[in-house]
């Protein structure tokens, strides 16, 4: 007997739900999915980078990733699951788990001073402390982090200072603790919030690698500032170009004293910084999709590799084009520094950006950001693989170079909603159907995933629909609301109706004495639109 040889993998994107899903050390970077991490190492020999492992142990959604500082083969993740675990990336196992936490880890982070501790916290706190080995093994509650008047958006332990630790929280406050010194709570909302209730939660927070004090502060919606964590006092209020422009995520440039980049959060605009500079000193729009995070490799490889800028059909991510970064113009006395930045984006995107040199050294187009209901291979290309996700959007995949060569664009003209089937029409091989949870089924040119059909709605979640044989420009859906209908595509409007059916199904007719013969309990049979389809209904 022949054996099922795995010959490729479509990787999923980097999840946009949660803001620390990505971290790196020395020659490996990691990204969290939905339910999984994805661990890619430098390949030396060939130098480049190689997926290394998906670790996947959490039943639900993973909320945050801290890479070990003291041990680059352990890394920590927590999620919604109330479970935090400790991994060995070398091993790719599971060495700790700590069950059951007081609320979801909504935010996590190693230790920096503690051999083996990882803290996690909450969205209103406490912060708690997981020792994990050791005479003092077990969890702590942080002495003074507790009692927060509004919900933590991201913590950081300061890396000089031992015990001193940052909250941001959602009203665009700051929380500062350091033992031996007075607790500040809610200090350093914007100037324009002070003695409002309105929200502006904190995006970023970053401590400066060369001050014992200052931290940079990135607000959604007031950008940018330095301040210093001991006067409570902001030194400098960094300018966007544009009042549209919103910061995500923010980074320090380790070869740089004084650097830092951002990501935007509306358009993949890299931005980069000088601390003496109220203004960006370059900007390069990277993708056309928002950043989601952002993490500067503390050791870059030590070689250079680039690859290919894309083709206009190669997309870079699950649902944007790439856009090629642009050249500093003639004369510009300015250079970049050295260092690799990793970027994920809104989209599920992922790529290792060469700030130097301004190129990727590692672009990986990226699949669904959620769990995949259905795919099916294209009739007239088996090279062509459609699939259907929990995250709104179909896309076609080359399945030999494991590339997304066209993606529907979201809910932004595409379902607003969870897809759960994909079919290609029989003789039309370029129109491809989707049936989803928004109660539509759409039909979409193949060959640039825009859709030219819509049905009518008002039918409930659609779970499947298969489409009718020959010439006929009719779709069977069966859907929530017991029952199924037919829509011709051409005409617009659902032409049949079939109600107070249970456990609607759609099977070729050749099926049904199978059906019969397997399912004695199988009720009734009504054939849709063409006698080759039939829909049957189960008590």
């Amino acid at each position: 007997m022949s054996r099922v040889r795995q010959v490729g993998l479509l990787a999923a994107g980097c999840q946009p739900w949660n803001k620390d899903v990505c971290a790196a050390s020395g020659d490996r970077f990691a990204y969290c999915a939905t339910l999984a991490i994805y661990v890619y190492q430098l390949d030396h020999r060939y130098n480049e980078f190689k997926l290394h492992a998906i670790m996947s142990e959490h039943k639900k959604t993973i909320t945050a990733i801290s890479w070990c500082p003291h041990n680059p083969d352990l890394f920590a993740s927590g999620s919604s699951d109330n479970l935090v675990i400790i991994w060995n990336v070398a091993e790719q196992k599971v060495i700790a788990k700590l069950n059951n936490t007081k609320g979801t880890p909504a935010s996590l982070s190693w230790c920096w001073h503690v051999g083996e501790a990882v803290a996690f916290a909450p969205r209103r706190g406490p912060l708690l402390i997981w020792t994990i080995s050791g005479p003092d093994s077990g969890v702590a509650v942080h002495r003074d982090a507790h009692s927060f008047m509004s919900d933590i958006c991201t913590f950081r332990w300061h890396p000089q200072k031992k015990g001193k630790v940052v909250f941001g929280h959602m009203d665009g406050s700051l929380s500062i603790f350091q033992p031996g010194n007075k607790s500040q709570r809610h200090v350093l909302r914007p100037d324009s919030l002070e003695g409002t209730d309105e929200e502006d939660p904190v995006t970023a927070l970053e401590w400066d690698p060369l001050s014992a004090d200052y931290l940079l502060v990135a607000n959604l919606h007031h950008g940018i500032r330095l301040v210093d964590s001991e006067s409570l006092y902001c030194i400098t209020s960094f300018s966007l170009p544009s009042a549209a422009a919103c910061v995500q995520c923010v980074a320090w440039v380790p070869s740089a004293p004084g650097i830092f980049i951002t990501g935007d959060s509306q358009v993949g605009v890299l931005r980069i910084w000088n601390v003496s500079r109220t203004t960006p000193i370059d900007n390069f729009k990277l993708k056309k999709t928002g950043f989601h995070c952002l993490h500067v490799l503390n050791s870059p490889p030590r070689k250079k590799f680039s690859i290919q800028p894309p083709t206009p059909n190669h997309y870079t991510s699950s649902t944007s084009e790439a856009v090629p970064p642009p050249v500093l113009p003639p004369g510009q006395a300015f250079s970049l520094p050295p260092g690799h930045a990793l970027c994920c984006f809104l989209d599920g995107g992922v790529g290792l950006y060469d700030l130097g040199a301004k190129k990727w050294d590692f672009l990986r187009d990226m699949g669904h950001v959620e769990t995949i209901f259905d795919c099916k291979f294209k009739p007239n290309d088996p090279n062509l693989l459609a699939t259907a996700s929990f995250d709104g959007t179909v896309k076609v995949w080359d399945v030999d170079t494991l590339t997304a060569v066209y993606t529907s664009p979201g809910n932004e003209g595409g379902h607003v909603e969870t897809i759960f089937d994909c079919k290609f029409k029989p003789n039309d091989p370029n129109l491809l159907a989707t049936a989803s949870f928004d109660g539509t089924v759409k039909v979409w040119d193949v060959d640039t995933l825009t859709a030219v059909y819509t049905s009518p709605g008002n039918e409930g979640v659609i779970y499947s629909l298969s489409w009718a044989p020959g010439d006929l420009d009719c779709i069977a859906g069966a859907t929530s609301q017991n029952g199924a209908f037919v829509w011709d595509i051409k005409k617009g409007k659902v032409i049949q109706r079939f109600r107070e059916v249970r456990c609607s199904f759609l099977v070729p007719s050749s099926l049904v004495s199978v059906l019969l013969r397997a399912f004695p309990m199988l009720l009734s049979l009504n054939f849709i639109a063409n006698p080759q389809v039939a829909l049957c209904s189960l008590t």
